[in-house]
């Protein structure tokens, strides 16, 4: 929840400077008084409902919050002397998914920026330790509870002292997916750079400037508003090949095509100082020709076929999935109830029963060969049909148990103090 919090409302304090309270040292980290203040006001949702609490309501989550918060701090102390590494690429795309999130809920790049007060390429360096550490802790507690495990006689146990206090199952399906995505031909490459060629004639020969075509014809949506303005940038805040190009230009010279992940770009350098740069660009993104797509989707048909005739799902997803998120788990997607399907999966899987794959179809994402992993309809829960959702539900309740146990441990291992 913390690190959610955290992550969602951006409690950048590192980036505020201001002169605060230390109400606890982990070890070598401390914890401020703001940090607590940031996550109670997230907990009840605004400073007004915050005001309208009773201070003895306040007091006691800003105690639980503060305990939480030292938990935080132990895990990541842990964490550090274990010598958890999490890949660069992968703290990349962690960052990137969260802040894609973010643009979401507050209205796009250019409001996320309003709302910082800074560019986006500054917020993604101060985001990217928190991210950094909240996979380090991710990943210690992984490692220390993948063990754990449940006997059968414990799963019984578990269910006869529960059993009325699990709530019958909903309507719900399990699926999984494999994503592929068009190759894109030499000729649809070809097809961007030369929309590109054509852009950057029109702005040397004076016909448009180089902030008019962007408003009007960028395809990035985030900097098109704004002329295609990226603002400043460090080394390495940049996909390598826009940066290649940038690096080698003079103030105020347009590029040629860029040919990057994103599409192909038209760069202009407005400046650069020693490692920053600042630049503008026009995107053209890279249409897959009809020729691409049907290609795409043969190799889709054929990986159903294969899946119907008896090969396996998993191995499948993880070979040739381009969802680097499910690839490594097979391709699940997890649980969804009727109404939380999205849109365009709810056709294809609708009459499918557990175990089957539907039609490939197209989304914006690619194209998804989709399996019914499970399926379930409204009934209580009993243990001769749902063991293994007993099973699961006794064994998270022995991870927390093994989790409180191990934070205790730590906790008196550790040097803490509140002040």
């Amino acid at each position: 929840m913390l690190l959610a919090a955290l992550l969602a409302y951006g409690a950048l304090l590192s980036a505020q400077e201001v002169i605060d309270r230390i109400v606890a040292i982990v070890d070598d980290e401390i914890i401020l008084e703001s940090e607590v203040f940031q996550y109670l006001q997230f907990s009840i949702g605004s400073t007004v409902n915050l005001e309208k609490l009773p201070q003895s309501k306040v007091d006691s989550m800003r105690s639980q919050i503060l305990d939480e918060l030292i938990d935080q701090k132990l895990l990541l102390a842990r964490a550090r002397l274990d010598t958890v590494v999490i890949p660069a690429r992968q703290v990349d795309q962690e960052l990137d998914q969260r802040i894609i999130s973010l643009m979401d809920q507050i209205g796009g790049e250019k409001k996320l920026e309003e709302y910082y007060g800074m560019p986006l390429a500054k917020i993604k360096r101060q985001f990217r330790p928190l991210i950094e550490e909240g996979l380090m802790i991710d990943e210690v507690k992984r490692q220390h509870l993948a063990s754990v495990r449940v006997t059968r006689s414990e799963v019984l146990e578990f269910w006869n002292a529960y059993r009325d206090s699990i709530p019958e199952l909903k309507d719900a399906i399990k699926i999984s997916h494999i994503l592929l995505q068009d190759n894109l031909s030499d000729a649809s490459i070809a097809a961007a750079v030369a929309r590109a060629d054509s852009a950057r004639r029109m702005i040397l020969n004076g016909e448009i400037t180089f902030e008019e075509y962007a408003e009007k014809y960028s395809q990035d949506p985030g900097t098109a508003p704004k002329g295609g303005a990226l603002g400043t940038t460090n080394r390495g805040d940049l996909v390598p090949e826009y940066e290649a190009a940038a690096y080698m230009m003079a103030d105020g010279e347009i590029s040629e095509p860029v040919v990057s992940q994103f599409g192909v770009h038209l760069i202009r350098l407005n400046s650069r100082v020693g490692e920053k740069i600042n630049t503008n660009h026009i995107l053209f993104k890279v249409v897959p020709a009809p020729a691409d797509m049907e290609i795409t989707m043969a190799r889709a048909d054929s990986i159903a076929e294969a899946i119907r005739n008896g090969a396996d799902f998993t191995a499948l997803a993880l070979s040739y999935s381009t969802d680097s998120k499910t690839a490594p788990l097979g391709g699940d997607l997890g649980w969804y109830s009727p109404a939380e399907l999205p849109a365009e999966f709810k056709e294809p899987l609708k009459n499918l029963k557990k175990g089957e794959v539907a039609a490939p179809f197209r989304t914006v994402f690619g194209v998804h060969i989709a399996k019914v992993t499970e399926r379930v309809f409204s009934r209580p829960i009993t243990i001769e049909e749902d063991y293994e959702r007993i099973e699961n539900l006794a064994t998270a309740k022995k991870r927390d148990e093994v989790y409180e146990e191990w934070i205790q441990e730590l906790a008196d291992e550790t040097f803490i103090e509140r002040k």
